[in-house]
């Protein structure tokens, strides 16, 4: 089966909408009989010769002069036979002031007023007349007709109607829509208004689910426009960036390796007051920063400040938007460092992460000769990214490493845990007080950094201090504890080791197994001696840990 479409949507609905329209035309009540009044000055005698003269056709029955009107009524078996009759009669008429009233469910009716400032009058009061009959015989006809059709006539429009509206409210806006029509719209289109009307008034759910389908079919055209015009334009915006970058790149190229002039340079670059075009030169100097290196490296942030481009990063960096605030301290940073440095101290204890991270790594970049001074300072937690920068940074521009055992006393366990891991990356010895201090801090990571560091320092100091915190601590960090044994561990280890392999869970066995075989020779016989017991599995555990695959 092939996949489904909106095409196949709108399909069905029309089909189901032509199958109910079907069945409730089979279904309606036809108009037994149209009456066509004559509100003129014309007498019965007249009316008689007007619709010999107008080619009425033999089916008038009978006239009808009342209250200074003439009307003829005639028979139908057909709904359509009725409104097509009657448009074609009033065509033929050439009256002025002419439109149709439905009077009930079984008959219609044409008028024509007298004067065009008694229009609205005139319609009120045949409407009034239709709620309230002046002839008893008329009442007596249509409750007749009514009892004739009354199975069908639980179908017509007006019972539907009841689910939407009152008969009041119904019956209100009729009214206002045929009075609207009397004056607004064209002699010309007049008639098919209110017989529009009426059909509506008959068959409002048939009306209610063409316009939901009209709706529908509008609301698919529009996200296919709005879907056509948003790729459009995304990819007109990326021509035009691609266009203009690789032209900016050429003409700065010739700058920088003296092939131009200045002077020509602002000649070349095509609509750089443009903000579009700005940005595009920004990013494109940007680029140059990270690629170009050398004595070429200098003229980047001079074309940047030229070209008046560190005001608008500037503003970037005022800005509300976190984003736009990012953007404009990196851009500073990159390319003016002069003007970065104003901004960036008020920045690094931001409330937002990502500014604050942001502002954290320019200080880094700026301040080579201090560069992590203002952890000192700092009242926010240092993220991860910034520790992972900060580390990239001291590496990537040798940066100076300060003695980072000033920090571990901070009031952020992030700050202690970077300090930590520095110090344990950069061997920091004369730490090793601190270090050993840090063992008793209530921050379950801070205490794994510091077992981490007596392990890779190799701080037999603390051999015993960490053997006497195994117990109370989690499962991370005795794993750690027996990993540092293996390293910093001697024969009185052996059986606490022992003690472990005996009642501890399978991981914490198997490192205590790997600590006592690698520690030293009479480690690995204390080993085998052990896997003699009964219902030992120290055998698995030896062929486990001196396996190559592990």
């Amino acid at each position: 089966m092939s996949d489904f479409t909106s095409v196949k949507l709108i399909f069905t609905i029309t089909l189901v909408f032509c199958f109910t329209f079907s069945v409730f035309s089979e279904n309606k009540p036809v108009f037994d009989k149209s009456f066509f009044p004559n509100t003129s000055s014309k007498s019965s005698r007249h009316l008689n010769s007007f619709i010999s003269k107008k080619t009425f056709d033999a089916d008038v029955k009978e006239f009808n002069n009342t209250a200074g009107s003439d009307g003829a009524g005639t028979d139908f078996t057909k709904l359509s036979g009725t409104h097509t009759y009657t448009a074609l009669r009033l065509e033929r008429t050439e009256l002025p002031n002419v439109f149709l009233h439905v009077v009930d469910e079984d008959s219609i009716q044409v008028n024509q007023l007298e004067s065009e400032e008694d229009s609205t009058q005139k319609r009120e009061q045949l409407i009034a007349n239709q709620n309230n009959p002046k002839t008893d015989n008329s009442k007596e006809n249509s409750e007749l007709q009514k009892k004739k059709n009354f199975p069908r006539s639980l179908l017509t429009g007006e019972k539907l109607l009841h689910i939407f509206l009152s008969d009041a409210k119904a019956e209100k806006l009729k009214k206002e829509l045929i009075i609207y029509g009397e004056n607004h719209v064209p002699q010309n289109f007049r008639n098919f208004y209110f017989a529009l009307i009426d059909l509506f008034f008959q068959y409002p759910v048939i009306f209610v689910f063409v316009i939901f389908i009209f709706i529908f079919i509008i609301n698919i055209i529009s996200v296919i426009l709005i879907l056509n015009y948003t790729v459009r334009r995304k990819n007109h915006k990326a021509r035009y960036a691609e266009v203009y970058e690789r032209m900016y790149e050429e003409v700065l190229l010739s700058y920088i390796f003296g092939e131009i002039e200045w002077d020509k340079v602002l000649v070349r670059l095509q609509k750089i007051n443009k903000h579009r075009n700005r940005r595009i030169l920004t990013s494109v100097l940007l680029n140059f920063h990270e690629n170009l290196k050398g004595e070429v490296e200098k003229f980047i942030p001079e074309i940047f400040y030229n070209l008046g481009l560190y005001k608008d990063s500037l503003k970037l960096a005022n800005s509300f938007n976190s984003y736009k605030k990012a953007q404009g301290i990196r851009e500073l940073t990159y390319l003016y460092p002069k003007g970065a440095k104003e901004i960036v101290e008020k920045y690094v204890n931001y409330s937002d992460d990502m500014v604050r991270a942001e502002a954290q790594m320019a200080y880094i970049r700026l301040n080579q000769k201090n560069p992590f001074e203002f952890l000192s300072n700092l009242t926010k937690p240092i993220t991860r990214w910034t520790q992972l920068s900060a580390f990239y940074m001291i590496r990537l521009y040798q940066l100076p490493v300060p003695s980072f055992s000033n920090y571990l006393y901070s009031n952020h366990p992030t700050i202690k845990n970077f300090s930590l891991q520095m110090i344990t990356y950069f061997q920091q010895l004369e730490n090793i007080p601190e270090i050993l201090d840090m063992l008793n801090s209530r921050v379950e990571r801070t205490r794994y950094l510091s077992y981490k560091a007596v392990n890779d320092l190799r701080l037999y100091e603390g051999r015993v201090s960490i053997r006497k915190k195994y117990r109370k601590e989690t499962y991370k960090n005795k794993l750690e504890i027996i990993k540092a044994l293996k390293n910093i561990g001697t024969e009185e280890d052996f059986q606490f080791l022992e003690i472990i392999i005996k009642s501890e869970s399978v991981s914490l066995k198997l490192e205590a197994c790997r600590s006592m075989y690698f520690m030293n020779q009479e480690g690995r016989e204390r080993l085998v001696k052990m896997s003699k017991e009964p219902n030992s599995d120290i055998e698995q555990f030896i062929a486990h840990i001196t396996d190559n695959r592990n």
